[in-house]
């Protein structure tokens, strides 16, 4: 049986998220994570090719935590209730992850994207592809169509208005309930009623 790594995956990408949150994802370099994590350099490059990887699978991991919570609570059965869950978990997910958050809300996905390898590219297409299928499914088993209008709406009140929400308060602050309650309240007079009640 092996002996198991000292220094695993997740730490390095632990380190990896202190070093960004702290100085920026251009600071995220194979050295500085070898240094922040105490690990030496050949640990760090027997994981990662090198900073680009880096911050690729950092970005990967930290989207894909996020949207199985996200996809789990747009799944349920009764719409609107999925749309709360949603917007709940929204909040609630930034609320106890905040330098995760920062990292999502903050950094530009295009750039990490532009420079990560292509296998870390496609699993980052194939995860937001599957969240994207989510959000449609919700809208079609809400309106009863996927059309613009009615798939515009439903990315409007299931994402921006809570991502929005949540953005302006970081990275040194939280949002303040009644601000939670005020995007649901918003993201309703933008939905309706499911097709099922009118």
């Amino acid at each position: 049986m092996g002996r198991r790594a000292k220094f695993t995956a997740d730490d390095l990408l632990d380190a990896a998220l202190r070093i960004a949150l702290d100085d920026g994802p251009s600071a995220v370099t194979a050295s500085a994570v070898a240094q922040a994590s105490g690990a030496p350099s050949g640990s760090v490059y027997h994981r990662f090719a090198g900073s680009d990887e880096i911050l690729a699978r950092l970005w990967l991991r930290t989207i894909v935590e996020f949207q199985s919570g996200f996809v789990e609570a747009l799944s349920r059965d009764d719409t609107l209730a999925a749309a709360d869950a949603t917007i709940a978990y929204v909040f609630s997910w930034c609320d106890a992850n905040p330098g995760k958050a920062r990292l999502l809300l903050t950094f530009d996905e295009r750039e990490i994207g532009r420079r990560a390898p292509e296998a870390v590219t496609q699993e980052l297409r194939d995860h937001n592809d599957a969240a994207r299928r989510s959000v449609a499914d919700w809208t079609l088993r809400h309106f009863g169509s996927t059309d613009t209008e009615h798939f515009d709406r439903a990315v409007w009140a299931l994402v921006d208005l809570p991502y929005g929400a949540v953005r302006r308060h970081l990275p040194d602050g939280r949002p303040r309930a009644w601000l939670r309650e005020a995007v649901v309240e918003s993201a309703h007079r933008a939905i309706g009623q499911p097709r099922s009640t009118r």
